[in-house]
């Protein structure tokens, strides 16, 4: 039988998402300022510490894939959507062999047993797809098993803590924290604060040590994450 997730993602992907930029004087605004965004994948590259073997949980398309070639001598990305898994083997196939070689895409649902040894890799990541996951506790046990001591995890998940969310709770509104508005909020099935983030990471036995976000004018965000950060990126030790 075909696991629900698979066949969710597989529809959900084939079809993509179409990011809606506001109307208006909002949309002006805002297309402004976007030329001061840090994205997600280049503000989880600035906290790799390099090394042997990556391993990218959720990688789509490859987008952190390709952009930690320089950091890692193997990288795999890992999905349970094969339609993905395509583009990246496509994106893939355009590399100088050298690069080529790095790189191996996995058609495997994280929910399930990863199908790598123990203490394989040197680093895990997890962006935006923490949340999508049906148990954390068990991706996160998975994580730790088949990483090396002393290896990293950096996860990326939305903040519900961010101060619009907070004022949508306060005004009797749902927060969304996805780009879909249409009430299943992107299929996310859990939300976090920082502080609850690092608490589930003490749980399973990590040590969180390095905590940022991205987004717009990220570097003033910084300056109190909790609030001010539409994301939380956090960077913990085996």
């Amino acid at each position: 039988m075909v696991k629900l997730s698979k066949l969710f993602y597989e529809s959900t992907y084939k079809t993509g998402y179409t990011f809606k930029q506001p109307k208006g004087i909002s949309g002006l605004i805002f297309k402004l300022f976007r030329r001061f965004e840090e994205y997600r994948e280049d503000a989880v590259c600035n906290m790799l510490p390099g090394g042997g073997r990556l391993l990218d949980i959720g990688c789509g398309d490859g987008n952190l894939v390709f952009k930690s070639l320089d950091y890692y001598s193997e990288i795999y990305g890992m999905d349970i959507a094969g339609t993905r898994l395509k583009v990246a083997r496509k994106k893939r196939n355009g590399l100088k062999p050298r690069d080529r070689k790095k790189i191996k895409f996995v058609l495997a649902d994280a929910d399930q047993p990863f199908p790598f040894k123990n203490s394989f890799f040197n680093a895990v990541t997890l962006v935006a797809t923490l949340e999508h996951f049906f148990d954390p506790y068990f991706i996160l046990g998975e994580t730790k098993r088949v990483l090396k001591t002393g290896g990293r995890i950096i996860i990326e998940v939305p903040n519900l803590g961010y101060l619009p969310r907070r004022l949508c709770v306060l005004t009797g509104n749902l927060p969304v924290t996805s780009e879909d508005e249409a009430g299943w909020d992107g299929g996310h099935l859990h939300y976090f604060t920082f502080k609850t983030l690092k608490e589930l990471l003490k749980v399973v036995g990590f040590t969180a040590e390095e905590e940022t976000c991205s987004g717009i004018f990220a570097g003033l965000r910084r300056w109190w994450l909790p609030l001010l950060a539409a994301d939380i990126i956090i960077s913990a030790k085996k």
